[in-house]
């Protein structure tokens, strides 16, 4: 499966969060993208459409940066690839009049579906777990 730059890096940025989780004090942009090696300027772009999403809240001030805005069991990665990339077969599937399919649309249809199920089956919680499983995860204790 190939997935784009930006649901890697939203995906990146949500794990680098959720490691914080339930903790919230805001993590600053500069130690996000220094941990996740990922360009600022690429990551404020990141970061404007997980808000968007209503993933992350920013805070502001000397003592700002981003915290979760829901729980890492909430969020799915399904919704992360929806936004940032998409599977794309579905969309495409919905710009082609009925008369004009072909029957391979119906195998990639069920593909797709196929993949939205897997994927709204992994949220960040999930995904953190792993992290923390492998030892090498920072975590985070007050």
């Amino acid at each position: 499966m190939k997935v784009s730059a930006k649901v890697d890096y939203a995906c990146r940025a949500l794990v680098e969060l959720s490691l914080r989780w339930p903790e919230r004090s805001p993590l600053q942009l500069r130690e996000i993208a220094q941990r996740q090696r990922i360009s600022m300027k690429f990551l404020v772009h990141i970061l404007i459409g997980l808000k968007q999403l209503g993933l992350v809240e920013s805070i502001r001030g000397k003592k700002g940066g981003y915290v979760l805005a829901r729980s890492p069991q909430e969020i799915k990665l399904s919704e992360i690839i929806r936004h940032f990339g998409g599977l794309g077969y579905t969309l495409a599937l919905e710009n082609t009049k009925k008369e004009n399919h072909h029957v391979m649309d119906s195998i990639w249809q069920e593909i797709d579906d196929t993949m939205k199920t897997l994927l709204d089956k992994i949220n960040m919680e999930t995904i953190i777990n792993q992290e923390r499983s492998k030892g090498d995860a920072v975590i985070y204790e007050i």
